[in-house]
């Protein structure tokens, strides 16, 4: 099992041989934590059920989909089968996630489920109604329109449609805070890219989406991140979708300004070409794909 992020820890003590004490730390997915204190913190549990609860939860192979009752039971996990127009909650995520490994990369499965789970995350923040989608059609069309593979094409179209995956290990009071975020805030938002990438490694037909989804924060003079990579060293796929992500935002609505006129974003990314964006892909967007 993979890390995960800002988890809780539940450990338990064994002796060694020396007569000394051996910590053993079992590491638990944070929604995953959350749900289970929540739990029982209602039922009044010992810390030492809290133990026992987790790892019942865990062997049982994924979040559960809704909290557990005071008696202990909990709701089915969503399912990856379900009608994608069927809404989710971000718990159920990882179990979703966990039901399409070894999904084909063409699948139609696979992008409905993607799609259904974007929408879940989407859910956190109403401003944002079907900005992943909106994204994922532009980077497909700039990729078509500066010649890249079919292949090529499919990776970028799906990274786009995720790259806010990682959002849904977010608390929700941040991203919805209208005021000025703090340093430890803006810091926790910033991994929202490694956190996306994270919970898509698993999927092995998504090994190239993976890197193009943690560096599609990344910024042509290296002021961007996670990892503050320069010009060529980003992925092109990240800079696809990083330059189509950005002028997605400034023409939407969002809860603290109307959306932008495209001749607003259209300056905006011509001021950034050359120091945020790859001056190439920024005329291609302005020129060829919005005309």
């Amino acid at each position: 099992m993979s890390e995960p992020i800002d988890g809780g820890s539940l450990s338990n003590q064994d002796k060694s041989p020396e007569g000394g004490f051996i910590e053993q730390r079992i590491i638990v997915p944070r929604q995953l934590w959350s749900r289970v204190a929540s739990t029982c913190k209602a039922s009044g549990k010992e810390p030492s059920e809290l133990v026992a609860e987790a790892l019942r939860l865990l062997l049982a192979g994924g979040i559960p989909a809704a909290a557990a009752s005071v008696s202990g039971t909990a709701s089915e996990p969503a399912s990856a089968d379900a009608d994608p127009a069927t809404p989710v909650s971000t718990d159920d995520i990882s179990a979703i996630l966990e039901a399409l490994r070894g999904e084909p990369i063409d699948s139609t499965r696979l992008r409905e489920q993607l799609s259904r789970i974007m929408s879940a995350v989407e859910e956190k923040d109403s401003s944002i109604d079907k900005h992943s989608e909106s994204v994922a059609d532009l980077a497909r069309r700039l990729a078509e329109t500066i010649g890249m593979s079919a292949d090529e094409i499919q990776v970028i179209e799906l990274g786009a449609l995720v790259h806010d995956l990682g959002k849904s290990q977010i608390p929700d009071e941040i991203l919805s805070k209208r005021g000025r975020l703090t340093q430890e805030e803006w810091a926790l938002v910033k991994r929202y890219p490694e956190f996306s990438a994270e919970m898509l490694t698993p999927i092995v037909v998504l090994a190239d989406v993976v890197p193009i989804v943690r560096h599609h924060q990344e910024r042509w003079d290296a002021s961007g991140y996670p990892d503050g990579l320069l010009e060529e060293a980003i992925p092109v796929g990240a800079q696809i979708i990083g330059i189509c992500d950005v002028y997605r935002v400034l023409t939407s609505e969002r809860a603290y300004r109307p959306g932008l006129s495209p001749e607003i974003a259209r300056r905006t990314i011509e001021a950034g070409s050359g120091r945020l964006w790859n001056p190439d892909l920024a005329e291609a967007l302005l020129e060829k794909v919005m005309g």
